[in-house]
């Protein structure tokens, strides 16, 4: 097992804020709207996803039930797991010698355990043995998970941070992320979307976890829903003060991006932030409203193809009903 870091010093959730976010659900636009430097967050690469690696690696092996990987494939993957870990807590123990708050976000599918992504997957029979514990907690804090808790973090480790949800209507995020993958950047064989990466079942475990954690020291879950966030200034002023940021340092506009800073970046994140960083403010062409998904699949299915377009029209209205409950938990006036 990979060595752990030196264990950050204290726990403060007052300065640790996590931002549960999912593909394609203007998480970017959340991270410039809060200002998170002005806000004093320590710097990190592209605002999170310490999980991302790991996350590759176990879609490819999801191809079989967990009990037939090989001891190789799974140690690999225990690794990497084990990796992005000590590189948050790295990460962590950085920002507060700094004096520094921990600000960063991680799309909910991303810190996954893949014991529960292939019982979800495949079944229960998938599994054998108990789900892997990583190591180097904080001293303290228990490597124990409630049922609820469907990541690869301890509940003890979870009740650490602030947590923020961003959530985005299906019909906006899901047929986004599929064009991103069809994007000749996107270096991705399958261009397929998988049941995983559409559901928001794991997001919703997760909030429901920290809303049964509430009432046993832990901090109360936030939730935004996208259009709030784009329409309603005051709406984001009051996340702000809820959630311990500075409401002064929040911003509507900005100046656009340079080209030559555009320029650089490989295809793919020019494709992923291009509206973002053409934009000097909120775009309002952005926000779902009133959303028909019965018109939408039609337009699906125009766009590309009558097979992708049903399968699109599949993977929103399965995600509909988890949706539906995150947004009627998020924040309002």
């Amino acid at each position: 097992m990979s060595q752990t870091p030196e264990q950050p010093s204290s726990l403060r959730p007052d300065t640790r804020h996590m931002f549960v976010t999912g593909p394609r659900t203007a998480s970017h636009l959340l991270m410039r709207i809060l200002n998170i430097k002005g806000q004093g967050a320590h710097p990190t690469w592209n605002n999170g996803y310490f999980w991302l690696q790991a996350m590759n690696l176990r879609t490819d092996a999801h191809k079989n039930p967990m009990k037939e990987w090989p001891a190789e494939e799974k140690k690999s993957i225990e690794d990497m797991e084990q990796k992005c870990f000590n590189n948050l807590l790295e990460y962590i123990k950085n920002a507060e010698a700094e004096g520094n708050k921990v600000m960063f976000k991680e799309h909910a599918l991303l810190l996954n355990h893949s014991f529960f992504e292939s019982q979800r997957i495949h079944g229960e029979w998938a599994t054998v043995g108990e789900p892997q514990d990583l190591e180097g907690y904080p001293d303290g804090l228990s490597t124990a998970r409630s049922s609820l808790n469907k990541t690869i973090l301890s509940d003890d480790f979870l009740k650490t941070f602030r947590p923020t949800f961003l959530i985005r209507h299906p019909a906006l995020s899901i047929p986004s992320l599929f064009r991103a993958v069809r994007h000749e950047g996107f270096k991705r064989e399958i261009k397929e979307l998988n049941h995983t990466e559409t559901s928001f079942f794991w997001p919703r475990k997760l909030l429901e976890s920290y809303e049964a954690q509430k009432n046993n020291g832990g901090e109360e879950p936030l939730v935004i829903d996208a259009d709030n966030m784009m329409t309603s200034p005051d709406l984001m002023l009051k996340y702000a003060r809820l959630a311990g940021l500075d409401p002064d340092k929040l911003q509507f506009s900005w100046e656009k991006a340079p080209k030559e800073v555009t320029d650089s970046h490989p295809p793919i994140v020019q494709y992923m932030l291009g509206s973002l960083d053409s934009s000097d403010k909120v775009d309002l062409g952005k926000v779902a409203g009133d959303v028909d998904i019965d018109v939408e699949a039609a337009k699906w299915r125009e766009e590309f193809g009558e097979i992708a377009g049903d399968n699109l029209e599949t993977h929103v209205r399965a995600a509909m009903s988890d949706y539906e409950y995150m947004r009627s938990k998020r924040l309002t006036i």
